[in-house]
């Protein structure tokens, strides 16, 4: 009984958990996952479960059955990358919302298709943070051993470390740049110093063995030679003192006055012949003698100029030795050890041109190694909204989307076909990068089938692209049908136009309209033309880098700084807002400079007495130094940071530089340390010259290192014509070979484009045209040719022939 009541009582149980241990279904584990575990912020569990539901479900879907008539939308990846997300595993994060979204299904689910974006954005900002962080790890090891290896003098080591970490800094912020960069100058003119040393003390103690070997062998004018070369090294070693004693002692026991005499005589004549190697020798005796004071002062020429060469020519050796060895680097793939040996070529000769070109490439090929090991790219991630059907009437798709990158979107461009329609570039800073960027656009459709190309492309050059096709059928007003009884009113309309038109131009003419500039900066923005790119390229690049505008005289430079001010103070697009001054230099001295910036910064800002009376500058710039102006730019700041809830930046807008190269080189060096102050990612300098010297005595990097160097040319074709035509669009007319001879005759260069039409236009009024004609331009061509005689290359393109009537 006991033995079969045990038997009843197990079959019972088996029965009883049967249904228990039925096997669970996809929805089982999805919406336990959904519901339950992300709430309770059980990540681990949440993407355990989802991945089981994937794996009896691999497929999204939109409307999904579970059990009875309940459905719901199957989204298991995009709920596995929110649960990675929140465990900061940002790689898988990403990877579970690009395969959520290659699935198709969300796209159905605005508000969740948009969350997923924004979450993916958020997984790329965590990774990039990520690698920032171990990047930043990495130059500060580098910079340690780096320094270790200075303090040792193993400056061979030490300087290819300093590339390294130079390279993987640029990625970073700009404090840390300069950090490293300090680092650098500093072991470079330590080197520099150790190895003068070095080759100075192997010369003394070459020319005081020369020069004792000489006196033994009875050679007493040459060793003459040896010890004053090694006095010229060191004047008071010992050495050479003894040995020069010795030497004049025996040329004058072995020679007489006459003799002495006889000896300067020959060589001033050999020295003035240039024969300055003869003349050493007979120099030499002459010299020996303490009353002699014209051949010492002879020997001496003779000696310097000879010195001279001598280090030209190891100089040149030395510079052959140095280029051969940094290509042996390059050729073995040392990129790092070949930039430094290329940069120590350039401490020689900074114009080698070979030099040059192979740091840069050494350069590139250190940046890529270094920043792909420790900040690899990644492509951009692109998700587009619904673009609201694939067949329209309208004549513009309405598009919407948004992408995301590791290191920063750097640009959208969108295509419809073949034909680029417009690009996005979105406001970036090397300290925030555009990780997460979210764009809305109209793109022009043709009749019929389109195909259109949406490319996001990040900061490092990479894209990914998205296509899909729209059809757009015509409106009725468009069709063939639409023209016939559109024209009547057409004609009617052209008639009032004409009429309204032909009234405007008789006003423009009795008020002698003429909107040209000639001469002066275009300060109106209406009268500026062209350099759109240009302005684009400032204001995405000034949040990080101060710019040096270089170009021929008259070419739109202080025109292009005012328009740059306009901008500038109008730019609410970004976090940073601009407070520009614009500082003309033009007559300004040196011992002033400083004061000048100052002052121009104090009126154009209008800032406050309290300030003011903080400050050491006075209306006096007797005995103001930069230690001044850094002190009262410091206060400047500060008060502008009291203006706005943004970023400060002021722009300090420099025009007619090249009086700089008149200052000398302290005032030039202490500029470049008004930009390495503490201050300085609050200032920001775009400086317009014709050139910058050079050449310098200093080994210090000089300060339009800082800048980056943008060189303003003449128009493109477009922009001179926009410049010509448009001013006087809807009053006056300009016949085709007027404007191409004005163009051909201006070189497409703005300053005399404005002064060929502001004679050109005088002329027509005068003969009561409402056009004009190629003869009023050749008209103003002789004009303006007499005006220009000063600028002979103006001049001379204004005197060519005429193009026939």
């Amino acid at each position: 009984m006991r033995a079969g009541h045990k038997v009843a009582l197990a079959f019972l149980a088996l029965a009883l958990a049967s249904p228990a241990q039925a096997a669970r279904e996809w929805y089982d584990y999805y919406l336990k996952a959904r519901d339950e575990h992300i709430p309770a912020k059980r990540w681990g569990d949440c993407v355990k479960d989802m991945r089981e539901a994937l794996r009896l479900r691999p497929a999204s879907g939109t409307n999904v059955q579970t059990y009875g008539l309940q459905f719901v939308p199957y989204l298991p990846h995009y709920y596995i990358g929110v649960c990675l997300l929140e465990q900061q595993d940002y790689i898988g994060a990403q990877e579970a919302f690009n395969s959520e979204e290659q699935q198709g299904a969300i796209r159905k689910h605005s508000s969740l298709f948009a969350d997923l974006v924004k979450r993916r954005g958020e997984a790329q900002e965590g990774q990039a943070q990520r690698l920032t962080s171990r990047a930043r790890g990495e130059v500060r090891r580098l910079l340690e051993r780096a320094q270790e290896l200075g303090k040792k003098g193993a400056w061979a080591e030490s300087l290819p470390e300093l590339a390294k970490a130079e390279a993987l800094a640029k990625s970073l912020d700009p404090e840390t740049l300069r950090t490293v960069m300090r680092e650098q100058e500093r072991q470079r003119a330590a080197q520099a110093e150790a190895q003068d040393s070095t080759a100075r003390a192997q010369r003394l103690e070459q020319r005081l063995a020369d020069g004792a070997r000489l006196l033994e062998e009875g050679k007493a004018n040459e060793a003459k030679l040896a010890f004053d070369e090694a006095l010229d090294i060191a004047p008071r070693n010992p050495r050479a003192l003894e040995g020069l004693r010795a030497a004049e002692e025996r040329i004058m026991l072995s020679t007489t006055r006459a003799a002495r005499q006889k000896a300067y005589v020959e060589g001033k004549a050999l020295f003035d012949a240039g024969k300055l190697e003869a003349a050493l020798a007979p120099l030499t005796d002459a010299a020996a003698d303490p009353q002699n004071t014209d051949a010492r002062d002879l020997l001496m020429r003779a000696r310097q100029i000879l010195e001279g060469l001598r280090l030209q020519r190891e100089e040149r050796a030395e510079i052959d030795r140095r280029v051969a060895r940094a290509d042996a680097l390059f050729a073995a793939g040392r990129f790092p050890e070949a930039q430094v040996a290329y940069q120590e070529v350039l401490q020689l000769d900074k114009e080698h041109p070979r030099a040059s070109k192979q740091l840069s490439e050494a350069e590139r090929r250190t940046g890529e190694a270094i920043v792909a090991r420790w900040l690899p790219n990644q492509e951009p991630a692109l998700a587009l909204f619904d673009p609201g059907g694939v067949v329209l009437e309208s004549a513009t798709l309405a598009l919407q989307g948004a992408a995301s990158d590791d290191q920063g979107v750097a640009k959208i461009e969108f295509r419809v076909g073949e034909k680029l329609v417009g690009e996005f570039v979105p406001e970036s800073s090397p300290l925030q990068p555009s990780r997460m960027v979210s764009f809305a656009r109209e793109l022009p459709l043709e009749p019929g089938e389109n195909q259109i190309a949406v490319t996001a492309i990040d900061s490092g050059g990479l894209t990914r692209s998205v296509s899909f096709k729209v059809e757009r059928r015509l409106r009725f007003h468009e069709t063939r049908y639409f023209v016939p009884s559109a024209a009547a009113g057409a004609v009617a309309l052209v008639g009032l136009g004409w009429g309204a038109q032909r009234l405007r131009r008789l006003r423009a003419r009795r008020r002698r309209f003429n909107p040209y500039i000639a001469g002066a900066p275009v300060l109106d923005d209406a009268m500026f033309y062209g350099r759109e790119k240009l302005t684009a390229r400032m204001l995405s690049t000034l949040h990080r880098n101060s710019l040096m505008i270089t170009g021929e005289r008259r070419i739109g430079k202080t025109t292009f700084l005012h328009h740059l001010k306009r901008v500038l103070a109008a730019d609410q697009g970004s976090e940073w807002q601009f407070f520009p001054v614009f500082v003309d230099l033009q007559g300004v001295p040196e011992q002033a400079f400083f004061h000048a910036l100052i002052t121009e910064t104090l009126d154009s800002l209008e800032i406050s007495a309290r300030t003011r009376s903080e400050l050491r500058a006075s209306p006096d710039p007797e005995g103001y130094e930069v230690r001044d102006f850094s002190h009262d730019l410091q206060r400047v700041i500060a008060e502008l940071a009291t203006r706005t809830s943004r970023r400060v930046k002021l722009a300090l807008l420099i025009d007619e530089v090249d009086v700089l190269n008149e200052y000398s080189e302290s005032v030039n060096q202490r500029l470049r340390g008004i930009f390495m102050k503490s201050f300085s990612e609050s200032l920001v300098a775009v400086m317009s010259g014709v050139g910058i010297r050079r050449r310098w005595k200093s080994e210090v990097s000089p300060w339009y290192n800082f800048f980056d160097e943008v060189e303003l040319s003449a128009f493109s074709r477009d922009e001179a014509e926009a410049l010509v035509r448009e001013p006087v669009a809807g009053f006056f007319r300009w016949q085709p070979e007027a404007v191409e001879r004005v163009l051909e005759l201006s070189q497409q260069r703005p300053y005399l484009i404005q002064k060929l039409c502001v004679h050109a236009v005088s002329r027509m009024l005068e003969h009561g045209r409402g056009s004009i004609r190629l003869e009023d331009v050749e008209s103003a061509r002789h004009v303006v040719a007499g005006e220009e005689q000063a600028g002979a290359a103006d001049a001379d393109a204004l005197e060519r022939p005429a193009v026939a009537d």
